[in-house]
């Protein structure tokens, strides 16, 4: 029986690494409006190191979680909708409503995902995912770092703190606003340490990296508790962890 779970996981999770890559290159073409085969043609190396950097960390997340279900912390469904989480949240981050000059963007609650496997799983489990998360959003778009530092600040603490939705056990609009708030702080310190140089002369750098960031963080935050309030989603979010409890 154990076997056929782990069979089961592994090929959910090999259809998760499809699913997110085709996904991503479907979006690319219809954003810049060229074929399908010339995207690929044009975008060919970058994808397919995004795809092994996708596999390895998959890879490397579940190595971890099954070592972790053989002492009995993580079982088959939570190592599964952990894989689910992180490829359904990197899907929707190609989905830019809105996308700032240096970096950072408004999108349909890629952030979602990563709160909802926190809030119902625990902020512990919910920390690995968000800062596998992290480092696929780094492979996104690797060229916005410019310093070894600024890579942990960005993508290593700034998502790893997504995972305080999971210290609010009745609600998830506290924990979403809490690893918002938190992933805006983190920001706005890259944004100062690493970027100051783009502040119009006579401002601050501190209130110009707060403004810069809180204009497209806060709409991302606000599109995630409206998707988490929709009557279906809130009752659907409250049953999952209900289950996860017992």
């Amino acid at each position: 029986m154990k076997n056929k779970k782990l069979i089961r996981m592994y090929v959910i999770l090999l259809a998760a690494v499809a699913v997110l890559l085709l996904a991503g290159l479907v979006i690319s073409a219809l954003t810049d409006g060229e074929g399908i085969f010339a995207k690929l043609a044009e975008l060919g190396g970058a994808y397919v190191s995004l795809a092994l950097g996708a596999v390895v960390i998959l890879i490397l997340l579940l190595l971890f979680a099954v070592k972790e279900e053989e002492s009995g912390k993580w079982s088959t469904k939570q190592i599964v909708t952990g894989a689910l989480s992180i490829a359904l949240a990197f899907i929707l981050s190609y989905i830019r409503l809105y996308k700032m000059p240096q970096g950072g963007s408004i999108t349909p609650a890629s952030m979602l995902p990563i709160f909802l496997f926190a809030y119902i799983y625990g902020s512990k489990k919910g920390l690995i995912v968000a800062v596998a998360f992290g480092f696929l959003q780094y492979l996104q778009d690797p060229g916005s770092v410019i310093h070894w530092a600024q890579l942990i600040i960005d993508y290593i603490f700034a998502f790893g703190v997504l995972a305080a939705a999971g210290l609010f056990r009745k609600n998830i609009i506290p924990g979403i606003l809490l690893g918002a708030a938190l992933r805006l702080f983190f920001a706005v310190l890259s944004g100062v340490i690493f970027f100051a140089e783009y502040a119009p002369a006579g401002q601050s750098p501190i209130i110009y990296s707060l403004v810069y960031n809180a204009s497209y963080m806060i709409p991302e935050a606000i599109i995630c508790c409206v998707v988490a309030l929709v009557p279906a989603m809130r009752k659907s979010i409250e049953q999952l962890r209900f289950e996860a409890q017992k």
